[in-house]
Formats: C-alpha cells, sequence, structure tokens
C-alpha cells in the first residue's frame, strides 16, 4: 500500500494488487477500520476498487506547537498501513442482488456501435455479453448513487472519450475502460453510452438514498422498451403565511433570477461513500463573510448568484449583506437595511463571478442529508432542488443580525478579487499521478512543463468543473486506470490533455489522471474567475498551501468571536 496525499485537506491510499473481488474485501476493511477508529477531524472516508480517500478539514485538527494537521493525519493513516492501529470489527451491511432493465442502443444508447466495433463484435453480441454478467458494486462515486461495476467482460473494455460529454443522460449505461456504471442523473461524463435503464439509482428521501451499496450484485436485463420513471419527489418548500412577518420572518420574491442563482450554504459531510461530494459555496469565504456580516451562522443559508445576479422584491423588512463579486452602488461585506417593497438589483456585476447574498436569519429551507445547499446536479436541496426563477417567493426566519444595520465596518473577503484582465495564479500540490505525467523529465522539467502553460478558462465551466484550455499535456497511453476518489481541487487530465479542475459539486471518485491538487484557498480565486480569464499553475508545496489556509481560517474564527461582541 501507498499513500499519497490529495492537496492540504485529503489523503489517498492505494492498494497495490491486481483488480479482484479480494482487493475489494481489503478496501472495504480498511475504510471500516478507519471509520471506526477515525481521527477528529476526518470528515469522510471514501472506498473505491483499489483505493481509499480520506478527507479531513485542517483547522479541525488537534496539532502539537508548530505541527501542521497533515503530519497528524498521515501519522495516524500510517499506524494503520503498518497494522499498529486497532483493529474494531463492525458488522457490514449484507450484500443485495439488483437487476436492472435495459434498453440498449439507439438514442438510449449511441456509442454501442462503436463499442461493438472496437471490440469486433456485433452490437447484438455486445449486448448479449454485457448483460449476460453479474457485477460487483465496487465503489459508489462519480454522481451520488452513480455505481462502479467489476466484471465487465475485457473484450468489451472501452476507452474514455477524449473530450467529456458535457450532458450524460440520467439512467445512462456506460462503459468506461474496463468500468461499467450508470449514471442515476443527468451530469457530464466521459464513458461510452450503450443503453439506459429507468431505474431510479438515488433519492434523497429514501432512509437509504443510494439504491446500491459496495459489494452488492447487480445483473442486467434487456428490455425493448423502458418503463415510464416514477414521479419525482422535490424538496417542498416552507410556504410563507400572507402575513410572513407573523412569526417573525419575512420573504422576498424573485422578479429576475440572473444567469444562476442557487441557495448554498458550506457544503455536506460524510456521504462521499455515497457518491455525494462537498457542494455548497463555490467561494465559501465569500459565504462565511455575507453570512457573519448580518450577525448568521458561518453556514446559514444564503444565495450564490454567478455572472448576472438577480433582482429582488422584499415583501417585509430587511437586513442584508453581499460578499464575493461586486456589483455597482452596494458596498460589500457592509450590512445594510431594505424597506418592505423595495428591490434589490444585483444584476450588474462589476468584477467576480459569484455575489452571496445574506439576509439577516437565514434563508428557510429543509435540510436534506446534513445540508440546505442545492445539488444542481442530481436536483434536490435548496430551493425545490432547483436555480431560481421568476415568480419564486422564498422565507427568511427571525432577524437576529437586524442591530448589525448601519454599521461603519465592511469585512473584507480573505481571498482578493483580480480583475478581469489578470492573470489567475493558483497554487498546485502534485499529484499520486505526476511521475507518471513527467516520467521522461529531468529535474525541474516538471515544474517547468506546468507552469510555463497558460490556459483559458472556458464557458464550458460549471459548479462540478472548470475546464481550461490550453497547451495540452501528454497523458500517458495504454492504461485505463481504475477510477480513484478526488477532491474539489483536483486537476484530471483526459485523454485530449486538457484540464479539468473539479470543483465544490464535482464527483467523488474519478478515472482520469490527477495532474494535482489546486490549494484549497485558491479555488476561491477560481470561482470568480468568467470565462476567458487566463490560468497559470505554480508548483507548491503542501505545507506552504495549508499554512495558507489555516490563516485565512484563524482570521475568520477571530472575526466570528468579534463580531459575536457586538450583538
Amino acid at each position: 500500500m501507498s499513500l499519497h496525499p490529495m492537496g492540504d485537506t485529503a489523503y489517498l491510499i492505494i492498494l497495490e494488487d491486481e483488480m479482484s473481488p479480494s482487493l475489494l474485501a481489503r478496501v472495504q476493511a480498511l475504510a471500516a477500520n478507519l471509520r471506526a477508529d477515525c481521527l477528529p477531524g476526518v470528515v469522510d472516508i471514501v472506498p473505491a476498487y483499489a483505493s481509499v480517500g480520506v478527507f479531513y478539514v485542517p483547522e479541525e485538527i488537534t496539532v502539537g506547537r508548530g505541527e501542521l494537521p497533515w503530519r497528524v493525519v498521515s501519522e495516524w493513516l500510517e499506524r494503520h498501513l503498518a497494522g499498529d492501529a486497532p483493529v474494531v470489527k463492525k458488522p457490514a451491511r449484507a450484500a443485495r442482488s439488483h437487476v436492472l432493465p435495459v434498453c440498449y442502443g439507439g438514442e438510449y444508447g449511441p456509442d454501442l456501435e462503436a463499442v461493438a466495433k472496437a471490440a469486433k463484435l456485433t452490437p447484438e453480441a455486445v449486448i448479449k455479453f454485457h448483460a449476460g454478467e453479474t457485477y460487483l458494486v465496487a465503489a459508489i462515486g462519480f454522481a451520488p448513487g452513480f455505481p462502479y461495476l467489476l466484471g465487465l467482460p475485457k473484450k468489451l473494455a472501452a476507452p474514455r472519450r477524449t473530450t467529456p460529454r458535457l450532458r450524460v443522460p440520467a439512467g445512462s449505461v456506460a462503459i468506461g475502460g474496463e468500468q461499467t456504471g450508470v449514471y442515476p442523473s443527468e451530469t457530464p461524463g466521459g464513458w461510452q453510452l450503450i443503453g439506459r435503464t429507468a431505474t431510479r439509482l438515488f433519492d434523497p428521501e429514501r432512509a437509504e438514498p443510494a439504491l446500491m451499496a459496495q459489494g452488492d450484485k447487480v445483473t442486467f436485463k434487456s428490455v425493448a422498451t423502458l418503463p415510464a420513471p416514477s414521479p419525482e419527489v422535490r424538496d417542498g418548500l416552507i410556504k410563507p403565511d400572507s402575513d410572513a412577518a407573523a412569526d417573525g420572518g419575512g420573504a422576498f420574491e424573485v422578479i429576475k433570477p440572473g444567469s444562476l442563482t442557487s441557495v448554498q450554504d458550506l457544503g455536506r459531510r460524510g456521504f462521499g461513500a455515497l457518491g455525494l461530494g462537498v457542494g455548497g459555496a463555490l467561494d465559501p469565504w465569500a459565504a462565511i463573510v455575507a453570512n457573519l456580516a448580518v450577525g448568521n451562522a458561518p453556514d446559514a443559508p444564503l444565495l450564490e448568484c454567478t455572472y448576472v445576479g438577480p433582482v429582488l422584491r422584499f415583501e417585509t423588512p430587511a437586513v442584508v449583506a453581499l460578499a464575493g463579486a461586486e456589483i455597482a452602488g452596494r458596498a460589500a461585506g457592509r450590512p445594510f437595511s431594505l424597506a418592505a417593497g423595495e428591490e434589490l438589483d444585483c444584476s450588474s456585476l462589476t468584477k467576480g463571478a459569484r455575489l452571496y447574498l445574506a439576509v439577516a436569519g437565514g434563508l428557510r429551507v429543509p435540510r436534506k442529508m446534513g445540508g440546505a445547499g442545492t445539488v444542481m446536479g442530481s436536483g434536490f436541496g435548496g430551493f425545490e432542488g432547483r436555480a431560481l426563477k421568476s415568480g419564486d417567493r422564498l422565507v427568511f426566519d427571525s432577524k437576529p443580525g437586524a442591530g448589525f444595520a448601519g454599521k461603519t465596518w465592511r469585512l473584507a473577503s480573505p481571498v482578493p478579487l483580480v480583475g478581469r484582465k489578470e492573470t489567475i495564479e493558483v497554487r498546485l500540490v502534485p499529484g499520486p499521478d505526476w511521475a507518471r505525467i513527467f516520467k521522461r523529465m529531468g529535474p525541474g522539467g516538471a515544474e517547468r512543463a506546468v507552469e510555463s502553460r497558460r490556459f483559458e478558462l472556458s464557458a464550458k465551466s460549471d459548479r462540478m468543473g472548470l475546464r481550461l484550455a490550453g497547451e495540452a499535456f501528454t497523458v500517458p497511453g495504454g492504461e485505463e486506470g481504475w477510477s480513484r476518489p478526488v477532491v474539489p481541487g483536483t486537476v484530471q487530465l483526459p485523454p485530449d490533455g486538457q484540464p479539468i479542475i473539479l470543483m465544490a459539486e464535482g464527483q467523488t471518485i474519478g478515472g482520469y489522471a490527477q495532474l494535482g491538487q489546486v490549494a484549497s484557498v485558491d479555488l476561491a480565486k477560481l470561482a470568480q474567475a468568467r470565462p476567458g480569464a487566463e490560468i497559470v499553475f505554480r508548483v507548491s508545496e503542501l505545507s506552504t498551501v495549508q499554512q495558507a489556509r489555516l490563516k485565512i481560517a484563524g482570521d475568520m474564527a477571530r472575526l466570528r468571536v468579534g463580531l459575536a461582541m457586538q450583538q
């Protein structure tokens, strides 16, 4: 086994062995033991085929004087890998069997013929082989409920697409390398699509949201047509009374929604093994500042507004604050009052890409799976699981921060905005595939190869990931590696060599080569970048980027204490 840092917030454990059910059992046992002997500050453990991801919050790790969190976490993991940690036996969930009806080919499987041609088989033979196996769920990841399945006949192995699709329909059955799986929701994806199922693999309303779990068995049944999917249950909005202030709350109406406005918070923890990533605000530091400015808790639900903000009409008086991107005529980080009937126009962002709008008391939305933020890809959380639209009416709770209105302070986001014509530099910690990508380069060659490139942020970027365009990297060929855990900030290299930087709503497991990890504090810079921005990487050490995060986290903690004394 080997241990690799994934930036300043995670570690990757790779079990170096041939893929087999026995190796999968070892992965499950290691993950279960780490959970049972969990180090405080470790917030998620995600098992994959032959690897385990361990995710932690640096500022929540207890350290000695002069010690950094990454060292404490690595020592804890090394004890487990060496067999020096106590083994706690915990009963595992009993394995289950699932049969999924699949309509192969045609509009449901546009890549079936290409897969058949590459395998020198007929499409009918591909269907027969694919539906004739019993598969083992090796991991759940990429998207909530996505099963990575072990057992694909080798003759059906097919490389991932050179450039991932921007849209893969929900229910798509696909092949990626020697893996097969099912997309539970509409997402981008780079696997070859051979069919589709109507079975719902993830539902946050169920007691067990993910239909499958690691160790389950799956078979596919070829059918001529698909049944209509059962109605999807959306999160219900807590409807305001005609007099919203009667219960101490308030309300506002969306007049214009902007280009993409959604309810977010600081994300969810501990659901990576179900394929549900952290999510939440793409610029969490700005979200914290907006909430603190109106007296809210740092993780209170608020609005994230992208590129073009909304126009809102407040039905009741409110105290609000803005942070992140700047808008004309409104100071960021300063609470201000709005009267009943007053409109707030956030449509003109003069600098930055994402504006955070907090209302004193916080938005009143249901909490699902430990969070209130919208999971755009899976359609749950926030306000009815979607972006806001004209006519929506949102409620906010009582206003503990109303006394902040009129204060002379101005809270600045800890990560300064970069101008539209400025180059955005982000620190990169080398990842587990670094040596493989640059294996023919001498000392310093890899760093020069990375830092000399200039990339442009593509308009095809979203909350899942930022796509870059520029001088492509050479991705090692001849290997379709097993998918491994990833984390926000992971820089993946698909076969075309153009980097994709995973963001807050990115997948939990990915199969592309991992160039490295963007420093967690620098993700805020990327969140505030607009399409066309120039981005460069600066290779950095783990200790350096973690110290930068700890400084900002410490500043935010002290700010919260200071503001609490003002209430």
